[in-house]
């Protein structure tokens, strides 16, 4: 199947994919990462999976750990193989590198995702809620 790094041209490309699976990242920075594509037969793009080593990772033993900060298929190739594809050629980048482990997430309520990760091997670790607070708003507090 046709998975390869990303080509530097490619960038804008992976730029949107990467907003479709995060609206709010319109232009978001991969410069630290290592980006793998899915090129369609037909010509274009049709998935990515990008990851970043990071110090650690929550439910993770080894530091530092390579971890999946965004993975996407095209909607007409999902079920396809492609983010399997994917996922195979991070994989592989991984160990031959000398890494033992690989970390991603799920938001709670992307039960597909999930599902894609533990038929991929992936072991759920730990469910978190992230939360937020403006500083700029005072007074926004709640009793408990």
């Amino acid at each position: 199947m046709p998975c390869r790094q990303m080509n530097p041209d490619e960038l804008p490309h992976v730029q949107a994919m990467m907003s479709a699976l995060c609206p709010a990242e319109t232009k978001y920075d991969f410069t630290d990462e290592k980006v793998f594509v899915w090129e369609r037969e037909t010509g274009g793009l049709g998935g990515f999976i990008s990851l970043a080593i990071r110090p650690w990772a929550e439910g993770c033993v080894s530091v530092p750990v390579p971890y999946v900060e965004g993975w996407w298929v095209a909607p007409d190739l999902r079920q396809s193989g492609v983010g399997r594809a994917l996922m195979d050629q991070a994989e592989c980048w991984c160990r031959d590198n000398g890494y033992d482990e690989l970390g991603s997430d799920a938001e709670l309520h992307n039960e597909i995702s999930q599902r894609a990760h533990i038929a991929f091997g992936f072991k759920p670790t730990l469910r978190l809620q992230f939360f937020r607070k403006d500083l700029r708003v005072i007074g926004s507090e709640v009793p408990l």
